[in-house]
């Protein structure tokens, strides 16, 4: 599955899969139970490809640390880890020994391991980047640029057949007028 299409919405629980975007809102599917929102521009949303997690080194893409938990766990189940904070700690340091504990909180742990829950739930894994996404940028400006340079011509023709303005009349200065008034 690709990461850019899966995300976290502040306020609700679980990830969610971008079904269609557009200016004002994205309708995405819920992870957990398949319902379709609608979720307005406002809301604060974070793509799983832009989470990054601290570790005593550089720190490592989410997505990386999710297929690490992956190959650890292998076609096992999901180790339960609910409610027990050093169960949950263990499982992180077997898959990410090198992992920054000052920065980063248990809840972030508790977090990390319900989103893995949930994706392979979904048989979201092995995780990867769109490629296309990527390069797109660059394409859509070379297309841009081509557009803008196709039109100058267009706008140079169009420009040349108008009539020319007639030149604005000078107008009295208002001071005149108030003076003659007194």
């Amino acid at each position: 599955m690709i990461i850019q299409e899966i995300i976290a919405i502040a306020g609700k629980p679980g990830l969610y899969r971008i079904l269609v975007t557009n200016r004002s809102n994205l309708v995405v599917e819920s992870m957990l139970d398949k319902k379709r929102l609608s979720i307005p521009g406002t809301s604060r949303i974070s793509s799983l490809a832009d989470i990054t997690m601290y570790t005593t080194e550089e720190d490592v893409l989410l997505m990386d640390v999710l297929n690490r938990m992956d190959e650890h766990v292998g076609k096992g189940d999901v180790p339960e880890v609910k409610g027990d904070a050093q169960a949950t700690k263990d499982f992180v340091d077997a898959v990410i020994p090198e992992l920054d504990h000052e920065r980063v909180y248990n809840s972030d742990l508790k977090k990390l391991v319900q989103w893995f829950g949930i994706l392979r739930e979904n048989s979201a894994f092995p995780l990867e980047h769109d490629i296309e996404d990527e390069e797109a940028p660059a394409e859509e400006a070379a297309t841009t640029e081509a557009a803008a340079e196709a039109k100058k011509p267009a706008a140079k023709k169009a420009a040349a057949k108008k009539p020319a303005a007639k030149k604005a009349v000078a107008k009295k200065p208002a001071a005149k007028k108030a003076a003659a008034k007194k």
